[in-house]
């Protein structure tokens, strides 16, 4: 080999060790940039996925506050509607059984005036069924309180639940 030919091969040897690192280092930094930008992008499309089901929560809890709603104001309705059927039932439980303690007392007034003492079951009777009307009487009384604080609630608007 010549000693051009040495010089030349030293110089090329030269250059690449020079070039190299230079290379491997604008290489690396390329990649990384690219890297970078990769994992923006997945960053990005993540927030866009989690701004999506943020926005379709919201959305679904609007439909459920209003379904509800909804099915509150029926429930206000079916409560309004079988309290005032209970209350009906009781007062008309009430009325008939006014209307037996009346047949029974007039039945042992009969009894007496026939000479005839009442049997101590029919004296029970009388007292038992005089209970069960004062029961009613306070029941019916508690409950027309209650639906009277109630409609002045709803009259006042604080009947939402």
């Amino acid at each position: 080999m010549s000693v051009d030919n040495e010089l030349a091969l030293a110089g090329i040897v030269a250059v690449s060790s020079a070039v190299a690192p230079l290379l491997v280092t604008i290489v690396t930094s390329y990649t990384r940039r690219r890297e970078r930008a990769q994992d923006y992008e997945r960053q990005d499309a993540v927030a866009a996925q989690v701004k999506k089901a943020a926005e379709s929560l919201v959305q679904s809890n609007a439909v459920v506050a209003a379904t509800a709603e909804v099915t509150n104001k029926k429930l206000d309705v079916i409560h309004i509607l079988v309290n005032s059927n209970m209350t009906a039932a009781m007062q008309a439980e009430l009325d008939a059984t006014v209307r037996e303690i009346a047949m029974m007392r007039e039945v042992i007034a009969l009894n007496r005036s026939a000479g005839r003492e009442p049997h101590e079951e029919a004296v029970a009777a009388v007292e038992a069924t005089e209970h069960k009307i004062n029961e009613l009487r306070a029941n019916l009384s508690d409950r027309l309180t209650q639906a009277q604080a109630v409609a002045e609630v709803q009259k006042k608007g604080g009947g939402d639940r």
